[in-house]
C-alpha cells in the first residue's frame, strides 16, 4: 500500500478522491493529509477551499518534490478560478523541483497549457501540450501514466481541433478513449466520450457530435459538475445546428452555463437576432483576448440587422485575430460568414471565395465549420459546388444545411421562444445571483406567461422545495436585487428584468 506522501505525490482522479477523502476528515492533519484533501476536494469543485488551503501550506512546505506538487496544482486551480496573475508565479515554484518526477513534470507543463488555452493562446498551448507528452516517455507504465497521459490527450484534442487540425484531433480523441479505459475512472471516461464529441463537433460532423455528447451527458448527470454543464451547453448547440430547436433550447436552459457569446449564438440559431444584440449589449466586459469571440457573433448580428459591410469588417478583424493566435478553425468559420455577407454586397463577391474555403475544410479532415449557421452553410455549399475540387464535399454540406432548414422550420416545440431573463443572465450574474437564483425567476416568468397568479406555495411546488427554502432564496434575491421586504414577490421578476449594469 502506497504512504501518504506518495499519494500526497502520485496523480489524481475523481475515483480516488471518492476514496480518501471521508478517511481524511478526521484525525491529525499533518501536511501530507491536508495537502492530499485539498487535492481531494479539486475534484470535487470545491476550487476555493482547495486554493485556500493548498496556499495556506505551501510555505510551510519542505520537502522540495511536495512543494512542486502543490505550486502544480495550484497553477491548474488558477484556471478554474481565473487568477491568471498568480499562474506565472506557480510555475515558477514548480519548475524548480518538477523534473525529478515526469508525472509532476507533465502535470505542471499541462496546467501551463491550460492556462495559455484560457487566453487563447492555442499555438503556445500546443507547445506546452506536446512537452507533457515527453515529460511521460520517462514515466512508468501503469494507471498514473495512463491518468495523465488521458489528460494530455484530451488537452491536444481540443487544442488541435482549435487550430483546425481535425485529422490528429480525431487520434488526439481515440487516444483519450483508450487511456481513460484503463484508468477505471466513470468520469474520466465520460469525459473522454464528450471530447470526442468536441472534436466531431468542430469538424462539422454534427450527428456523430450529437451521439457522443448524449453518451456524455448520461455519464456526468449524476455527478452534475461543471463538465456535465458544459456537456449539456454543447450537446444544446449542437442539436440546434441540427434544427432541433426545441430540444436544443431546453437543454441550453437545463445547463445554466455558458459565456454572453454562447447564448447569443444560441439565438440566433433559434433565429432571434433582437434577443442575440441584447444578450451581447448586456454582458459585461471580459478579458480582453475573449473579445474576438463575442466580435465574431456581434458581426453576424450587425450583418443581420442592416449593416453587412460593418459586419464582414469585423469578421474580417476576429478572423486574423484568431489566425495570429492559432486559432485556424475560428477563423474558418469568421471566412466563411464574411464571405456569405460579402456576396449581399458585391454579386460574386463572396462565391469567389466559397470554392477555396471548402477544399481548405476538407484538406483539414473538416465536415462543416465554427458556429454552424445553416442558412450560411446552404449558401457556401451551393457557391462551392461548381468547382470540381470541391463539389463532393460542398454537396455534403448543402445537403445537410438544407436538412437543417426544414427540420427547424418543421419543429412543432419550436415556438418555445426565448426567455426576457435570457437577456439580462449575465448582468444578474454579476450581481450576485446563483443559477439556483435565477432559475426560481425563470419559473416566476413562467407561470406570468401563463396567467396564473404567483403565491409561494404553487411556486414551492413546481420548484421542489419546501416553502421555508423557497421564503430563504427569496429573501437572498431580494437583497441582490435591492427590492424592500415590503413589496410583493411579483416585482422581483421586474427588477431582474430591468435593471442594468452601471457603466
Amino acid at each position: 500500500m502506497a504512504s501518504l506522501r506518495e499519494q500526497a505525490l502520485a496523480p489524481l482522479s475523481r475515483a480516488d478522491a471518492e476514496r480518501l477523502l471521508p478517511d481524511l476528515s478526521s484525525g491529525r492533519q499533518t501536511l501530507e493529509r491536508r495537502v492530499l484533501r485539498a487535492r481531494c476536494l479539486k475534484y470535487f469543485e470545491s476550487f476555493d477551499l482547495a486554493w485556500a488551503e493548498l496556499n495556506e501550506v505551501l510555505p510551510q512546505i519542505r520537502d522540495p518534490l511536495l512543494e512542486a506538487r502543490v505550486a502544480v496544482d495550484l497553477l491548474h486551480l488558477s484556471y478554474y478560478l481565473v487568477r491568471r496573475p498568480d499562474s506565472p508565479r506557480l510555475e515558477q515554484i514548480a519548475v524548480k523541483n518538477a523534473g525529478s518526477d515526469p508525472f509532476i513534470l507533465a502535470e505542471m507543463h499541462l496546467g501551463a497549457s491550460i492556462v495559455l488555452t484560457a487566453q487563447n493562446e492555442i499555438s503556445a498551448a500546443l507547445v506546452r501540450a506536446r512537452r507533457c507528452e515527453d515529460a511521460l516517455q520517462g514515466a512508468p507504465k501503469g494507471r498514473s501514466r495512463d491518468l495523465v497521459a488521458t489528460r494530455v490527450q484530451r488537452q491536444l484534442a481540443h487544442l488541435l481541433s482549435h487550430s483546425g487540425d481535425y485529422l490528429d484531433a480525431a487520434t488526439a480523441a481515440e487516444a483519450t478513449v483508450r487511456n481513460a479505459s484503463r484508468v477505471n475512472d466513470p468520469w474520466e471516461a465520460a469525459w473522454a466520450t464528450y471530447t470526442g464529441g468536441f472534436v466531431d463537433w468542430a469538424a462539422g460532423r454534427i450527428d456523430r457530435a450529437v451521439d457522443q455528447f448524449t453518451k456524455a451527458e448520461a455519464g456526468l448527470r449524476a455527478v452534475g459538475s461543471s463538465v456535465w454543464r458544459y456537456t449539456c451547453l454543447c450537446l444544446a448547440r449542437a442539436r440546434m445546428e441540427r434544427g432541433e430547436i426545441a430540444d436544443g433550447d431546453r437543454l441550453a436552459r437545463q445547463s445554466a452555463t455558458g459565456a454572453a457569446e454562447d447564448h447569443a449564438h444560441l439565438a440566433l440559431l433559434r433565429g432571434e437576432t433582437d434577443v442575440a444584440d441584447r444578450i451581447l449589449t448586456r454582458a459585461p466586459t471580459g478579458y480582453p483576448e475573449d473579445e474576438q469571440f463575442r466580435n465574431n457573433v456581434r458581426a453576424i448580428v450587425r450583418a443581420q440587422k442592416g449593416d453587412p459591410r460593418g459586419g464582414v469588417r469585423m469578421l474580417d478583424e476576429a478572423a486574423n485575430e484568431y489566425e495570429a493566435r492559432g486559432m485556424a478553425h475560428w477563423a474558418l468559420g469568421a471566412a466563411v460568414h464574411a464571405a456569405y455577407w460579402r456576396e449581399t454586397l458585391v454579386r460574386g463577391g463572396g462565391a469567389s471565395r466559397a470554392a477555396g474555403l471548402v477544399r481548405d475544410i476538407g484538406a483539414r479532415g473538416g465536415e462543416g465549420f465554427a458556429y454552424y449557421l445553416p442558412e450560411v452553410a446552404s449558401w457556401l455549399g451551393r457557391a462551392a459546388e461548381r468547382d470540381p475540387a470541391a463539389r463532393e464535399l460542398a454537396r455534403k454540406i448543402r445537403a445537410r444545411a438544407e436538412a437543417v432548414l426544414r427540420r427547424a422550420k418543421t419543429d412543432s416545440a419550436a415556438t418555445v421562444g426565448s426567455s426576457a431573463l435570457d437577456e439580462a443572465t449575465f448582468y444578474l450574474r454579476t450581481v450576485g445571483l446563483t443559477w439556483r437564483e435565477l432559475g426560481i425567476l425563470r419559473e416566476m416568468e413562467l407561470l406570468s406567461r401563463e396567467g396564473k397568479r404567483l403565491d409561494r406555495a404553487s411556486l414551492a411546488e413546481r420548484l421542489g422545495v419546501s416553502p421555508n427554502t423557497l421564503r430563504v432564496h427569496l429573501t437572498r434575491i431580494r437583497a441582490k436585487l435591492d427590492v424592500g421586504d415590503r413589496r410583493g414577490d411579483e416585482v422581483l421578476l421586474s427588477a431582474a428584468l430591468t435593471q442594468r449594469p452601471v457603466a
